[in-house]
């Protein structure tokens, strides 16, 4: 039952526009943080994109950082949905994480916009302290994760490691070529995923 449709027309137009607004203070608050970065945008430069007063956005958000978050969750939410079916796919070890890589180097580079948040925003995008002490999706990603590498544990011939520290260790990786790759415009997403899997199955 859709609880807004449910409601008197008064009270249902003051829930959409509350709705209109917030949402119009996440897109704004994405391009500023998408063009200057988080520590580089404030408050005022959200609400003028957005067309509220300065006051309003408080009714939704705390600070910056508050919508900031909010973004970047939906991010790592759109990313878990698209790579958890891709490592699904793998049929060995090897595989998975070659198609782990892969995934993360692509998804990072293909998206024009989403290229240019995390280039702007890396310092709190890949710091993966900051992600896990403050956002609620990269945990829960975290655990899909091992969770995922577990299960194929048992139809798939693992190496005899902790399973735990071999998804810490492909995460951590990720985050840091992918820090090279954002900086680095001679390089291919996929020499990137090439070279991390090698270093990951094989070392140097």
């Amino acid at each position: 039952m859709n609880k807004i449709i449910d409601l008197p027309f008064n009270k249902r137009k003051r829930q959409l526009n509350k709705q209109q607004n917030r949402d119009s203070i996440i897109l704004a608050s994405r391009q500023v943080f998408t063009e200057k970065g988080l520590d580089n945008s404030n408050v005022r430069e959200i609400v003028s994109i957005a067309g509220l007063g300065s006051g309003t956005f408080y009714n939704y958000f705390d600070d910056k950082v508050d919508v900031f978050l909010v973004i970047v969750n939906r991010l790592i939410n759109d990313f878990s949905n698209f790579i958890i079916p891709e490592i699904n796919k793998a049929n060995t070890f090897d595989e998975l994480v070659e198609i782990a890589f892969k995934s993360w180097f692509n998804w990072i580079s293909n998206e024009s916009e989403n290229y240019v948040f995390f280039k702007n925003n890396k310092k709190y995008i890949l710091d993966l302290k900051w992600l896990m002490k403050n956002s609620k999706e990269y945990k829960n990603f975290n655990k899909k994760l091992l969770d995922v590498a577990i299960n194929m544990s048992k139809s798939i011939q693992f190496p005899q490691n902790d399973i735990s520290l071999m998804v810490t260790s492909v995460i951590a990786v990720s985050v840091n070529l992918g820090d090279e790759l954002l900086e680095r415009p001679d390089m291919s997403p996929s020499e990137v995923s090439a070279f991390a899997t090698k270093l990951f199955l094989k070392g140097l």
